[in-house]
């Protein structure tokens, strides 16, 4: 029998191994509390460290990389750094629990930036927000509630979503943060989409992560090497002719930070090779440097725990249909 040393697709490989440890945290925090979630946490993650090889090689591959591009980082790649980006992971977790319950403290979140979102509300402007799995993205609960009338649309994988409403306990969420489930990224939804840009929503899009039906890729670099990225994104933006920010949330310093800034006022892009794929290069390009420099300030927050630059086949999307393009 030979070893299939094929590199496995992200949505194949378990976030969260141990969904029965994860829920058991739920209800640990809600009876008793964070002292306790932090405490029982640290069994839980150490289980899923020693035995994740595949989460736990991404782990100090990433981090390996991180200090090598940017060499004054105090982060390195041994299993004590690898360790502790798993208990930032198991952090979040609770972060997400928090957020979705609505306890979020405002007066812990800085978000700089927030008048660029204001003066998108006043003009009853959509846009679309392209984030990334650094940090917690459930933080927008906080932006959701500014002014009361907010609403975020948060495109994510079926599979994912599915299984954190079933670790909430079937809660309700946020009156004003809907996760719309988009495996496949149909005309219909599409349609849906363009309709909630017009009516002055945002829509919340991933672009770290490579296509879950394989679909359409961009190879660009990534701390120094390249990697895959997807096109949904801007293929999507271009689709609905609507400006761009890129937006990430994570904890630093003891705090929560919302970067928000202009990606773009709009996006076309060109139907005609190579012109095509040099526009998506670009902008992938410039998305990566972005993440870069988030992850250079919180380097234990990006959570993408599976071999990251390894990277598929590109592909160029010709003759392809719109569904490929998931989030």
């Amino acid at each position: 029998m030979t070893a299939d040393n094929t590199p496995k697709h992200w949505a194949s490989l378990e976030e969260t191994s141990l969904v029965w440890g994860i829920k058991a945290l739920v209800w640990i925090y809600r009876i008793f509390g964070r002292w306790a979630f932090r405490l029982i946490l640290v069994p839980v993650v150490s289980f899923y460290f020693f035995t994740g090889s595949i989460a736990r090689e991404a782990s100090r591959d990433y981090l390996r990389r991180l200090n090598q591009y940017f060499p004054d980082s105090p982060i390195g790649g041994g299993w004590w750094q690898s360790y502790r980006h798993f208990l930032g992971f198991g952090e979040t977790l609770l972060d997400k629990i928090i957020a979705w319950m609505g306890y979020i403290d405002a007066g812990q979140i800085d978000f700089p930036n927030r008048p660029l979102l204001l003066e998108l509300l006043a003009q009853k402007r959509g846009a679309m927000l392209v984030s990334g799995h650094i940090g917690n993205l459930e933080i927008c609960q906080a932006i959701a509630n500014l002014r009361g009338h907010i609403h975020l649309n948060i495109l994510v994988h079926t599979r994912h979503a599915e299984k954190f409403n079933r670790l909430l306990g079937g809660g309700k969420g946020s009156a004003t943060i809907k996760l719309i489930q988009v495996t496949e990224l149909n005309p219909a939804i599409a349609i849906e989409l363009q309709e909630k840009i017009e009516a002055g929503e945002f829509l919340v899009m991933v672009g770290d992560r490579v296509p879950v039906q394989g679909g359409r890729t961009i190879t660009v670099p990534f701390l120094g090497a390249n990697a895959a990225f997807p096109q949904g994104p801007y293929l999507l933006a271009s689709l609905l002719r609507c400006p761009v920010f890129t937006l990430f949330c994570y904890p630093t310093q003891g705090r929560y930070k919302i970067d928000l800034q202009p990606f773009a006022e709009s996006i076309r892009i060109p139907r005609a090779e190579p012109q095509r794929r040099d526009m998506l290069k670009t902008l992938a390009r410039r998305y990566a440097e972005q993440l870069e420099i988030h992850c250079r300030i919180a380097p234990l927050q990006w959570f993408n725990f599976y071999p990251y630059w390894q990277t598929p086949a590109e592909t160029g999307g010709k003759n392809q249909p719109l569904e490929n393009d998931s989030p």
